[in-house]
Parts: C-alpha cells; sequence; structure tokens
C-alpha cells in the first residue's frame, strides 16, 4: 500500500466558498477529528475556470498539498454537474429541455443536455486539465467523475439533438421500422409507425404504449451512461487513480452499465433511522457490481437539509451508518459534508463541524469511528466479507418495466424487493449478493429471481439454464418471465421459458387485490400470499403448497422441479415474510447454506475472510437491544476484550470480532 491506506473517512469540502487563509484551520480540524480524505471540486467550474479558457488550479493546488502534508489524501471531482455562468450564458443551448419544451435556467445543477456536443467538448477541456495536472499525483486516492447523474425530472431532455439521437438509437436497435411494429405491438390502438421519424418522444400525462416509455427511459439512462464515459476515456489517458462516478441508490440509471467504463463504484446515501436497514441492500448490491472495494462517497451525519433541516438522528445514528460500508465490502465512508454550508440551497444540512468552525454534537462520534477505524485496520484490509452463496436477481430493466406497466395495482418494485424479499432474508441472517442479470452466476448455489420480467436480458437465459443443469438451485418469481426486452407478453404461455424448463402449467393468474388468498403447504402450515398470484398445474413436479380458496383453490402456488443436476422452485405469489424466511432457511440448507449468525434481527453480522484471518463485523441497525450468539471465541478489535457465548448489543453498538 501507498502513503495513504484504507479505511477511509473523510467529508466533502468547498474551499472555493471560504477565504483561502481558513483552510489552514480546516484541515487542523479534520487531523484533529480524524479524518483522512477529503473530497474536492465538484461544484467548483467557476473558481476552476472563471472565463472560458482561463483555467486557474493554483488555489486547488495549494489546497491538495496542505491536505497532503497534513496526512489527508484527495479525491477529486470533474465539475461538470454545475456549469459557470459565463458558459450557459454564451452557450444556452446546453441547459436541458423539459417535456414541456422549457429550457432549464441556469443556477441549479444536473440541469444540463448528457448529449450536447458544446456541453462535451467543454466538460471535455477542464476534465483533461484537471487530468494532466493531478493524474499522478500520489496524494490524489481517486476521480468522482460528475455528480449523482439522474434523468432530469424523471423524464430526461427533449432538445432537438436527444429527440433526433432517440430516434437514431431506435434505428440502430431495430434496423427495420417493420421490425420496431413487430416488436412492440403497435397495430394496438392504429400505432404503426411508417418511418422512424414518426416516433415521439413520450411525456407524461399521455397514455403512452408502454413499449415506448421503457425505450425512451432506456435512452435517458444510456445518455448519461455515454456522458459519463465520455469523461472516463478522458480521464484514463491522464491518470493512474482510479475513476468512479457518485450514484444513488435508484435503478433510472443502470449500475451494470455505468461500470463497464470505470474502475470503482461510488455510491450516496442518505437513509435515516428508521430506513437504515435498507442500506445493507444497497450495499449488498453495489459491492458485486466490480472486483474492487466500494466507496460510499457521500452520506449524512447527523440529518439532511436544503434550506430546512430534515429531521434529527438520535445518538449512535453516526457510528452505526458510518461503518456500514466496512462492513459490507467498502473501504471509504465520507460524510456530505465536512463544515456546513453558509448560503444556497443546502445551507441547513447536517454536518460534522458547524458554518462557524464548532463541533456539532456527532463530532465526537467522528472522532470515535475513526479511533475505531484506526484500531480494526488490519482487520478490515486484510479480509472480505465471505461469499454467500446466495443471489438476488435486481434489474434497472424490471424497475423500468414497472415503472410503467405495474402489473399489480400500486406495485412498487424497488419497496417490494427490499420489504417483502431481503428483509426477510437479512432477518434470517442469511446473507446474499444482489446481483445484475448480467453478472456471472459462478460460485452461488443459490439464485433467487423474484420480479423478474425478461430473462433475456443480460443473456441471462442461456447463462441460467446452464448453471440450473449443472447443479444449481434456481427460485423464480412471482412476476419473473413473463415479458419480453420490449415488455411485451409472450404469446405461446405466460412464461417465455418457464413451463418448457419445468412441465409445470400456469392455468390463470389473479391480481393481489382487492384481497389475498390463502396457501396451504405440504407440511400442514397455512399462510397467505401477496402482490401476485399464479394458479400452477405441477404436471410432475413435487407441489410445495396449493392455494386454499379462492378461484385458484387447489392449484399449485410453490412447485418444485428437477432440471439436469440442479432444481427450479416456482413461486406462483410472494409468501408472507415469515413464511418466505421458513422457505428459502430450507431451500438454503438444501444446498448447504447456513444463516450466518444466531443473532436478533435487528443485528447485522457480516462473517469476513482473508489473509488478516477471520470473524465478523456486526452492526446494530435499528436503534435497539440487541443478541447474538458466538459460534467460537471472538476478540472485539474496538474495545480490546474477549468474548464467547451470548453477547448483548446496545443501540447502534458496532462489534469487529476476530476470531
Amino acid at each position: 500500500m501507498g502513503r495513504f491506506n484504507p479505511p477511509y473517512l473523510g467529508a466533502a469540502y468547498y474551499p472555493e466558498v471560504w477565504p483561502l487563509e481558513q483552510v489552514d484551520e480546516d484541515v487542523r480540524l479534520m487531523v484533529d477529528v480524524g479524518l483522512n480524505v477529503a473530497r474536492l471540486a465538484e461544484f467548483a467550474w467557476s473558481s476552476l475556470e472563471p472565463e472560458e479558457g482561463r483555467v486557474e488550479l493554483d488555489w486547488l493546488r495549494r489546497v491538495v498539498d496542505k491536505l497532503g502534508e497534513a496526512g489527508i489524501a484527495t479525491i477529486l471531482c470533474t465539475p461538470s454537474c454545475t456549469p459557470p455562468a459565463w458558459l450557459t450564458e454564451k452557450y444556452p443551448e446546453v441547459m436541458v429541455v423539459d417535456y414541456r419544451g422549457v429550457r432549464a435556467q441556469h443556477g441549479s445543477r444536473r440541469h444540463v443536455c448528457p448529449l450536447n456536443p458544446a456541453y462535451r467538448d467543454l466538460c471535455g477541456r477542464i476534465t483533461a486539465r484537471l487530468g494532466e495536472t493531478f493524474g499522478r499525483d500520489e496524494r490524489v486516492i481517486g476521480w468522482q467523475i460528475d455528480n449523482e447523474v439522474h434523468v432530469w425530472e424523471g423524464w430526461g431532455c427533449y432538445c432537438p439533438h436527444c429527440m433526433q439521437a432517440f430516434r437514431d438509437e431506435l434505428r440502430r436497435r431495430f434496423r427495420d421500422i417493420g421490425k420496431l411494429n413487430e416488436g412492440w405491438g403497435t397495430n394496438l390502438w392504429s400505432q404503426t409507425y411508417q418511418t422512424f421519424k414518426q416516433i415521439p418522444a413520450p411525456r407524461p400525462g399521455v397514455c403512452h404504449h408502454p413499449s415506448l416509455l421503457a425505450a425512451w427511459a432506456r435512452f435517458q439512462n444510456e445518455s448519461l451512461v455515454d456522458y459519463v464515459r465520455h469523461q472516463a476515456d478522458i480521464l484514463h489517458r491522464h491518470v493512474t487513480q482510479p475513476v468512479g462516478t457518485d450514484m444513488m441508490p435508484i435503478l433510472e440509471v443502470s449500475y451494470e452499465q455505468m461500470h463497464r467504463s470505470l474502475d470503482l463504484v461510488q455510491y450516496n446515501h442518505y437513509d435515516g433511522m428508521e430506513d437504515l436497514w435498507r442500506q445493507v441492500f444497497w450495499m449488498d448490491y453495489v459491492r458485486p457490481v466490480m472486483k474492487s472495494p466500494f466507496w460510499n462517497t457521500e452520506t449524512s451525519t447527523c440529518w439532511n437539509g436544503g434550506t430546512s433541516a430534515n429531521g434529527y438522528r438520535e445518538p449512535g445514528f453516526c457510528r452505526a451508518n458510518s461503518w456500514l460500508p466496512i462492513a459490507l465490502g467498502g473501504e471509504a465512508n465520507l460524510y456530505w459534508l465536512w463544515r456546513g454550508h453558509r448560503s444556497g440551497q443546502e445551507l441547513m444540512h447536517g454536518s460534522v463541524i458547524s458554518t462557524c468552525g464548532r463541533p456539532m454534537h456527532v463530532t465526537e462520534e467522528v472522532r470515535e469511528v475513526s479511533a475505531g477505524f484506526s484500531a480494526a485496520k488490519d482487520f478490515i484490509n486484510g479480509t472480505r466479507p465471505a461469499g454467500p452463496g446466495i443471489a438476488v436477481h435486481l434489474s434497472s430493466l424490471a424497475w423500468t418495466h414497472f415503472r410503467f406497466q405495474p402489473v399489480a395495482p400500486d406495485l412498487d418494485y424497488v419497496g417490494v424487493m427490499q420489504e417483502k424479499v431481503y428483509r426477510p432474508m437479512m432477518a434470517a441472517h442469511l446473507r446474499a449478493d444482489i446481483v445484475d442479470p448480467s453478472a456471472a452466476l459462478d460460485g452461488y448455489r443459490v439464485v433467487f429471481s423474484p420480479l423478474l420480467p425478461a430473462l433475456d436480458e443480460g443473456g441471462l437465459q442461456e447463462r441460467l439454464r446452464s448453471w440450473i443443469e449443472g447443479g444449481g438451485t434456481w427460485i423464480a418469481g412471482p412476476l419473473t418471465d413473463i415479458r419480453t426486452i420490449e415488455g411485451t407478453k409472450p404469446t405461446g404461455a405466460p412464461f417465455k421459458y418457464l413451463e418448457e424448463w419445468t412441465g409445470v402449467s400456469c392455468r390463470y393468474e389473479l391480481p393481489g387485490a382487492p384481497r389475498d388468498f390463502r396457501i396451504e403447504w405440504a407440511d400442514g402450515v397455512v399462510s397467505q400470499g401477496s402482490v401476485w398470484y399464479a394458479g400452477l398445474e405441477p404436471g410432475a413436479a413435487e407441489a410445495w403448497a396449493v392455494y386454499g380458496d379462492g378461484p385458484l383453490k387447489g392449484l399449485a402456488a410453490v412447485t418444485e422441479s428437477g432440471v439436469g443436476k440442479g432444481k427450479i422452485i416456482v413461486l406462483g405469489t410472494l409468501p408472507r415474510p415469515e413464511e418466505l424466511t421458513r422457505l428459502l432457511l430450507r431451500i438454503a440448507a438444501g444446498a448447504g447454506i447456513y444463516p450466518a449468525a444466531e443473532a436478533s434481527s435487528n443485528v447485522l453480522v457480516v462473517p469476513r475472510k482473508g489473509s488478516a484471518g477471520s470473524g465478523f463485523i456486526v452492526v446494530e441497525v435499528q436503534n435497539e437491544k440487541g443478541k447474538l450468539t458466538l459460534p467460537a471465541p471472538a476478540y472485539n478489535l474496538l474495545d480490546c476484550r474477549a468474548y464467547s457465548g451470548e453477547v448483548e448489543l446496545h443501540p447502534y453498538q458496532v462489534m469487529v470480532l476476530r476470531q
């Protein structure tokens, strides 16, 4: 390792908004609190290039120097999220145009067209200058492109350039307008097109064809992926440090596609006390995207806020929140922000120190986290989360399909995946990787694909069938294999592949409204399903559960079929959490996979292994007391004590246990 080593604890720092002579005081305070990395320049374009062509980097160099001299590394950002006034005045055409035809005004952020050639050129110039200047500076440990790239107002840019690029993309994909009409099924409602020029850019409030809506969403995603790739290509010509872009926990932009041109995952989140457990879900998703450890580039110390503060968080929250990324395979946790802003749209956001440089009520907690990172650094750097053996599919395309055709009333794809699929697994301490359909399946013994409409996504269908025949256990459904890539239904059967693979057929289906239906399990347990109901005729398959009432009474709700050396479990409905937990424990045990620990459901236990030995990082995530039963004696690196047997945890307590 070099001079600056993980784990990294830091914050976003905006020296451009303060007198330069204040940097010395900020650096002194950072050292005092225990930070070892700062993130700079993401919104600093007007300071980096006050006039077109006049680039001033001396002030940034001085800040990087002062931080480095104090032992604090720098993550540098490209400033393309917030163009300066001279740019938007001289090149007004770079601003995004919304679906109403209104061009954005200067003064927001991420309000530029990602495909505009003039903006691409201007971003490229400042990116190249930064890369040339700092690309081999040992004090700079990495790069962040832009900031939280997202689709403008959820719908994207409607400028003439984007409209043409959208049609060009459809022409590239389908080549012939007849193939598009066939793929989308446009005869319905007389939507057949004679030319690609006739295809509209869809707008909210219009009952558009769902395949058109999905195609537009995919185009907006790909535009942002290409926008980031453009800057990544420039940086990779000049820098030796890893390059990433900080992304939020939303699926309108594909993590898998975005990171094809990047070196590491950078991830931002702002969940509070009630929802902290959701971050375990997202970190289990970002961890497998790339082989390198991810960086949690933004999270709050205490509260979020814009022009008003948004919610107090109890003592201990900052501790647990800061340790989560490290426990789950990350190597950096950075707060937003270091010193509270004195003006602007986010002047009430929580920070490490106050606007006037005084400690916040959480500053001592940050100091405690820093001390803990230091005490456990050898174990953290010398171990990784143990391979869980279970993968759960999560798909940006599935999110898009369910956005425009929810299938069941008010179906919230991410909400169902988190609350009804992942949380029961988390409560049972079944650790899992959450993976894109394009991900390799090697190393997994169980793969769970709930709400995955299109099995052709990412070439999954062929790889999945081979993996099952080789001995894997696949849990399919509900609402899996029900759509083509274009969002249309297969016509030969309700499922495109499942009936052929399993011999199980679907007689008919019901939505999970206005009521749920009873499930009677083969072992006598009676429960209920949720979300969706497919009535299955098992054929030669084994019925694990049947419906006990309603039009589906007597039809199978859950089946098991042998396929080659493996098996497929089809879920016609999503069992309630307690029954899903029981089902998953049974399936996992059959594959030789067991819970990571014996602990209360509010305690996250992450087994870790590596050159530094083995053990656990434990985090209480619900601000409650918890319990953990250790399988063998262990030493807690944070309090220098040995533990064995049953251990009681305090709210938001963290333990780093080396066995």
